[in-house]
């Protein structure tokens, strides 16, 4: 089946691919940068994290996107990957949007973090319901954009690795498998969701490509 043959009408599917990608680095970069700039001092909100929301917006873009332009041919499998996706993604940026709302709220200054957050459980469980609806829905849906042929094996390939990748970093990492630099690393910056980007920037790409193709 050619990728024309997928594609639904809707002029801005090529942009939502574009976005997809841009907002992936966007929201990647994010967290090393403020590493970079501010040190290992926990931060309640800071500019970074409206940059990361952003980044998560236009990553949520490129989902609606791949609904667009793939439209109902990728079957149940690839709606519930889209249905948990949207889910998990609505949850994460929630969260990103309570950081935002402090930074501003501290008149557009950085807000170190001080004592424990009385919501912090609640934040826990809401952060790994989040991505875990991501990182599964992600997995579905490049399931069903390998079995339509689509992206193969570039963004079908590396939705479907992200999820098992994460799960074996994080077992790996309970066991005290992993090297030390590497298990602080894991534990103390965003390594864990380089596959998600890197998934998500190739499902951008073929959004694009599929959109383009159609035009």
């Amino acid at each position: 089946m050619g990728v024309t043959a997928v594609y639904r009408d809707g002029a801005w599917a090529p942009l939502s691919g574009v976005a997809a990608v841009v907002g992936s680095v966007l929201w990647m970069a994010m967290p090393w940068l403020q590493l970079a700039a501010l040190g290992t001092r926990p931060y309640v909100g800071t500019a970074f994290d409206v940059g990361s929301f952003l980044g998560w917006l236009l990553m949520a873009v490129g989902l609606v996107g791949a609904r667009t332009a793939f439209g109902d041919r990728y079957g149940r499998v690839g709606r519930a990957g889209v249905a948990l996706s949207g889910a998990g993604m609505t949850v994460v940026a929630g969260l990103l949007l309570r950081r935002v709302a402090v930074f501003v709220d501290a008149g557009f200054r950085r807000v170190p973090a001080t004592g424990e957050d009385p919501a912090g459980l609640v934040l826990t469980w809401a952060f790994l319901l989040g991505f875990g609806l991501v990182f599964v829905g992600g997995g579905l849906l490049g399931v069903a954009l390998w079995r339509l042929g689509l992206g193969r094996p570039l963004a079908a390939g590396v939705l479907v690795a992200a999820p098992m990748l994460v799960l074996l970093l994080l077992v790996l990492r309970l066991l005290s498998l992993l090297p030390l630099p590497f298990g602080r690393a894991l534990v103390g910056t965003n390594i864990a969701f380089v596959p998600l980007a890197v998934g998500w920037m190739a499902l951008g790409r073929l959004v694009y490509t599929v959109a383009r193709a159609d035009g």
